[in-house]
């Protein structure tokens, strides 16, 4: 079965025209390939400036993207707010007297940052205020997306996203072992007072767990396990405004601001006059982090915020999704389906062919290389430690889940032109190290076209 697939596939090539001899390497490393027998691989690859295809291999499967969907989310922002746009976290005084702190669903703003903007408000504002007014209304406050896990709910790579975001809505606690037969210590240096229920053990190993069961203890997190040596962990939080309100109390007290009515949540009235605003670095390098990092924190909150300068409204994912769609509407869709940003949730769905033609799509815009400059290449991010031998031919996205792992983006090849290749596989249930390299051995074939 498998010498006549692979001869399908070499008869295939020569009647489309392709490098037969490289592409039948390509087709015969797939087809030999364990990897292939048990899971679901597929394979485009196409010149980036003609379109034309080069290989394709299950090109038009539905598929799940995994990361590799925040080319495609980020592009759709980037392409709305452009690689200068800053996030702006700004003061407000109105006429009575209420300060208002106007979030601007800054992916970045840190405790520091807000610190900042409430010395800086003093220092122009000397009189007491009144009431101390939050204004989350530039996003929505869905905090998680259709189809994510409850057990990764103490993901540190998946904590909610909201308008009230800080410090990336994650804490960072320490765990020390104890002597004389006592349980172990769990220190919270945040202001945020998570509620923790410890069930550690001392041992010679450190093994650690962390759960959370809502509909059977309410807001509490269970960490279990044995810890040997001090160990640093991060969590998110569980109440991402909650989190906010602490945050914003140890600012105000530091900052030596005076209110005599209370903290509460309203929009910021036209007329309020602005004191102070801290700004983000700009978009480039937040995008940077996105996708060299694949931080799926920042391309929720960047989606949603690129929706609402676009509806100059409240932004949500289904209004930044209709962005994506707007913008990609020309590529031929297959039925392809997005449910978040960042591509975690198992809804989305894409086809290895959707995602060249979209790349090409891309590669035909005038920011092309600014923006392909904000993807990884080999010793960066996702691929520090992958296909280091072409590190100066290749800038593309991961994307990695249970049973799924995925590699898209643009390559030079050997005869001088530019691919673009999409590689999914899912359904396997070996070492995720040995489907990458599996991926690595594709990407030197192509390369070598």
């Amino acid at each position: 079965m498998n010498k006549l697939k692979t001869l399908l596939l070499s008869i295939a090539l020569l009647f489309t025209g392709f490098n037969s001899a490289n592409c039948a390497s390509l087709s015969s490393t797939i087809s030999k390939s364990e990897i292939n027998k048990m899971a679901t691989v597929a394979v485009s690859v196409k010149d980036a400036k003609s379109g034309k295809v080069v290989y394709e291999y299950n090109e038009h499967k539905l598929m799940n993207p995994a990361s590799v969907q925040k080319i495609f989310t980020m592009y759709s922002a980037y392409n709305e707010l452009g690689g200068d746009y800053t996030f702006k976290t700004g003061a407000y005084i109105d006429s009575v007297g209420n300060l208002y702190i106007k979030l601007g669903a800054d992916p970045s703003l840190t405790t520091a940052k807000l610190k900042m903007l409430l010395k800086s408000t003093v220092a122009k504002y000397k009189k007491p205020v009144k009431d101390i007014v939050i204004d989350p209304t530039i996003i929505d406050n869905k905090q998680w997306g259709i189809g994510w896990m409850w057990d990764d709910d103490t993901n540190p790579l998946l904590p909610k996203y909201s308008p009230f975001s800080i410090n990336e809505n994650k804490i960072d606690i320490t765990i020390t072992p104890s002597k004389n037969g006592r349980q172990p210590e769990i220190k919270n240096k945040s202001s945020y007072p998570m509620t923790i229920v410890n069930t550690l053990t001392n041992s010679n190993n450190t093994k650690l767990s962390f759960e959370r069961t809502p509909w059977q203890n309410g807001d509490l997190t269970f960490i279990k396990g044995s810890v040997s040596s001090p160990v640093k962990v991060q969590l998110p939080v569980t109440s991402p405004e909650r989190c906010f309100r602490a945050e914003l109390n140890s600012a105000i007290a530091q900052s030596g601001l005076k209110y005599s009515g209370v903290i509460k949540v309203a929009p910021t009235p036209k007329n309020a006059k602005e004191l102070a605003v801290v700004s983000s670095e700009p978009l480039s390098k937040l995008v940077a982090n996105t996708l060299k990092n694949s931080n799926n924190f920042y391309s929720e909150m960047i989606f949603k915020a690129a929706a609402a300068h676009a509806i100059n409204g409240q932004g949500s994912t289904e209004k930044g999704i209709e962005l994506f769609n707007n913008y990609f509407k020309d590529t031929d869709k297959e039925n392809v389906l997005i449910v978040d940003a960042c591509g975690i949730s198992r809804n989305n769905l894409m086809s290895a062919d959707w995602i060249t033609n979209s790349l090409n799509k891309i590669y035909s815009e005038s920011n092309f290389e600014e923006f392909s400059q904000l993807m990884a290449k080999p010793v960066e991010g996702t691929l520090s430690d992958r296909l280091l031998n072409i590190s100066l031919k290749l800038r593309a996205k991961t994307g990695t889940a249970s049973g799924i792992s995925t590699i898209a983006g643009y390559i030079d090849a050997q005869n001088g032109k530019k691919y673009s290749f999409a590689i999914l596989i899912q359904n396997y249930n070996m070492d995720t190290l040995e489907v990458k390299k599996f991926e690595d051995k594709l990407i030197n074939e192509i390369y070598k076209m």
